[in-house]
């Protein structure tokens, strides 16, 4: 630590395994150490080691062997295993890891139980394989550091007890809340929910988790110049006619993390602090110069204004959402940011879709389409053909809908293919969206095979850390169920948005339950939708919906 500010858990690594490496460690070695003290598995502690993200590992992979390419879910899936929700790398795969690691095979797999005391020739005490330190009863197994940082905000401990509040020094954990990784955080959620059996402790931990990431996401704003901390009051700007480029550039380096946060931990954990930053852009915005500066200054207005609108679209408040979108769209008109035009057209588009305004979502969608075509994107020309679909599709226009299904499938190709950089919003577009909107198509006018298949390649290739909209995505997939009369699954799969929602959930999705619900009337009576009703009331009864 330095200044008496504390270490990141990322600078802390960094810092140690320099340390280790400069007295001459190897990478197992170092990563020994890495699994005693930050309590990782060998396949995260030989990555972390490197100081690689899941992501990098990826891409020194992919360099290495490009006709085998590995995306960041696969080093996911590999950490994960053997808990639930992992898959095991498969023996090729353990050799080019052990590789690119600069270990052995039996190093990566360090943390297998070991049978050895089963045979009669050993000694009686049980044998620790080599290299592993016998683990506390009842203790979790820690996949990835977003783990530690989960266990550490809910003041949890091996042994301790479940209710314990978060210990003092929480907020400090993270006082640059765009280290978390709220993807990792997301997997690592969904695997305590599995673990954890009694729902009223689930329920409590992840309101812990909630409320301390909402409190340490407000924290960076106190260190922004020009603000000043209060106890009773938000931060404020103490010289609003100032432009900081540095204030600037933060604002825009968090709108990725409170997207993604939004869609982890529900869009009320997320929407104050995005109000927050949507403040300090809107003051930067007027106190900017005139030129490339004011434009940049006024397009990060523009899209925190186009964040707020979306998270209150979320939590249900239809109205203000439609209040910011007007503004973010007039913003991004004068910083002249034509894909962000279109960005948030599509998104007004679907707000009016969603409120039973189907032909004024297709108004939105054709202006999207034609200011895309001015901005050379396609991931802009297949999103606003998306938003089509959904409104044609309300509207009883099949022919149309799958004329427009097709133009963003071409689009979505020429997308994937292409190497130029994105823009930051379109991290949640991808293959599985455009078969999740191809399966909303299909439960309008299509039969039950290619509404399953549909759905199935939706959720196959979704991104699990996504739970905004994984949960829809299951909840299509549980109507496809019901329309097979297959009301065991339907019911499974509803439970299991109740349960991946149950401190998150926001007004869309239960609106969307309420109408899945509604549909299993006419089976209420039978033991599958008894247990849904009983899974509904125990993950509802104590938690208000945002």
């Amino acid at each position: 630590m330095t200044d008496g500010n504390p270490e990141s858990l990322r600078q802390q690594q960094t810092r140690l395994a320099a340390e280790l490496r400069s007295a001459g460690r190897t990478w197992v070695e170092t990563a020994e150490v890495f699994r005693d003290r930050f309590r990782l598995n060998p396949r995260v502690a030989l990555r972390v080691v490197r100081g690689w993200s899941q992501a990098k590992a990826a891409e020194e992979w992919n360099q290495r062997w490009p006709n085998e390419p590995k995306s960041f879910k696969s080093f996911s899936y590999w950490e994960i295993w053997p808990g639930k929700g992992g898959y095991s790398p498969s023996q090729d795969n353990l050799a080019r890891l052990a590789e690119l690691y600069e270990c052995s095979v039996a190093d990566l797999l360090a943390d297998l139980p070991s049978f050895r005391h089963l045979d009669s020739a050993t000694a009686s005490t049980p044998v620790t394989p080599e290299g592993v330190k016998p683990g506390l009863q009842g203790e979790i197994m820690v996949p990835s550091e977003a783990e530690i940082l989960l266990r550490d905000l809910l003041g949890r401990r091996p042994g301790a007890d479940a209710d314990a509040p978060p210990q003092a020094e929480t907020a400090g954990l993270y006082r640059r809340p765009e280290e978390v990784n709220f993807a990792e955080l997301a997997q690592v959620i969904t695997m305590w929910m599995q673990r954890v059996p009694h729902p009223q402790t689930r329920r409590d931990m992840l309101t812990k988790l909630t409320a301390a990431l909402a409190v340490a996401a407000t924290a960076p704003l106190t260190d922004l110049a020009g603000f000043t901390d209060s106890a009773t009051a938000a931060p404020t700007l103490t010289d609003p006619a100032r432009f900081e480029p540095a204030t600037l550039a933060h604002c825009e380096a968090m709108m990725p993390n409170l997207r993604k946060q939004g869609d982890v931990l529900g869009a009320a954990a997320t929407l104050p602090t995005a109000l927050a930053y949507r403040r300090i852009a809107e003051q930067q915005a007027k106190a900017a110069p005139h030129g490339p500066h004011r434009d940049r200054a006024i397009a990060t207005y523009a899209e925190l204004t186009q964040l707020a609108g979306w998270l209150c679209f979320n939590t249900g408040d239809y109205h203000t959402a439609q209040r910011l979108y007007d503004d973010a769209r007039t913003a991004a008109h004068d910083a002249r940011a034509d894909e962000l035009v279109t960005y948030i057209l599509c998104t007004m588009s679907h707000l009016a879709t969603w409120q039973g305004k189907p032909r004024i979502g297709i108004d939105h969608a054709a202006a999207a389409s034609a200011w895309a075509d001015q901005t050379g994107s396609p991931y802009a020309r297949a999103y606003a053909a998306d938003v089509a679909v959904r409104a044609l599709t309300a509207d009883n226009q099949n022919h149309q809908s799958k004329q427009a299904l097709d133009r963003e499938y071409t689009a979505l190709q020429e997308a994937l293919t292409d190497q130029s950089p994105s823009q930051s919003w379109w991290y949640f577009y991808d293959e599985s969206f455009y078969w999740s909107t191809n399966t909303q198509n299909a439960l309008k006018f299509d039969g039950v095979d290619r509404i399953m298949a549909a759905s199935e390649k939706a959720l196959k290739l979704s991104d699990n850390g996504n739970l905004h909209e994984r949960s829809f995505r299951l909840l299509y997939r549980a109507e496809a169920f019901a329309r097979q009369q297959n009301i065991g699954l339907a019911c499974q799969t509803t439970i299991e948005v109740v349960e991946l929602t149950s401190v998150n959930s926001t007004r869309r999705i239960e609106q969307r339950l309420q109408e899945m619900r509604r549909g299993l009337d006419p089976w209420k009576r039978t033991r599958a939708v008894k247990q849904l009703d009983q899974a509904i009331a125990a993950y509802r009864s104590s938690t208000p919906v945002k």
